[in-house]
């Protein structure tokens, strides 16, 4: 059974994936071999049910998917991964979790969701979630998102979708640690934004109902926000 990963080609670093990449099926020779395909729900469901190990983004999730592995853009950047590692020290995480993205037109709302999964999954069940969208038709909107874990934690996220170049804010504010992100100054020939396939497939979730369940939750009060 070889690996098959599905990803945005232009998120993943080449450099710092140890796996052996194909770009098709076909040439997948050996079982250590891992074919990197571009994102098509039609490629998608050419190979679901040939008894491979495939790995796919959150946003390319739906309920037919059952059995493959979710992967989510947030949880396989670098410097979220060392941020993660110093919330995990702590016994029960509390402060304020803040994050602002600049997310292109073409990318899917589902993305929120995928990051409300991770979050939560990091910093505890949530208590209320508090969604507010601009009008959706003018280009850029904005999505706000306020979350309440209780115990002393919150996330406050906001999205913006325009035609702007990707960027990514984030803060947490604990009680000892202050640590902070901004991609838009970190060194352009070290692009901050993009993730190997090593960890996609090391990070990814297999699709089992409680993960659809939970993302379609957050899926569904994404986009039942009000104005």
């Amino acid at each position: 059974m070889g690996n098959i990963v599905f990803a945005r080609l232009d998120k993943i670093d080449y450099q710092a994936t140890l796996r052996t990449i194909v770009d098709s099926v076909e040439q997948q020779a050996k079982q250590d071999e891992t074919a990197l395909l571009s994102l098509s729900k039609t490629k998608l469901d050419a190979v679901l049910n040939e008894n491979n190990n495939i790995f796919i983004p959150s946003t390319l999730l739906d309920n037919a998917a059952e059995g493959v592995n979710v992967y989510f853009d947030l949880e396989n950047y670098p410097f979220f991964q060392k941020i993660k590692e110093v919330i995990e020290k702590e016994n029960k995480p509390k402060g304020v979790f803040r994050l602002r993205r600049i997310i292109g037109n073409g990318e899917s709302k589902e993305l929120i969701a995928g990051d409300l999964y991770v979050l939560s999954s990091l910093l505890g069940e949530t208590q209320d979630i508090q969604v507010k969208h601009t009008n959706q038709t003018v280009s850029p909107c904005h999505v706000i998102v306020t979350v309440n874990f209780g115990g002393g934690t919150m996330a406050h996220l906001e999205y913006t979708f325009s035609e702007q170049d990707e960027s990514i804010e984030l803060e947490w504010s604990g009680i000892k640690t202050i640590l902070e992100f901004n991609s838009e100054t970190m060194n352009p020939t070290d692009p901050s934004l993009v993730y190997s396939v090593d960890s996609i497939i090391d990070t990814a979730h297999p699709a089992d109902q409680s993960l659809i369940k939970r993302l379609n939750n957050f899926s569904q009060l994404v986009n039942g926000g009000t104005n």
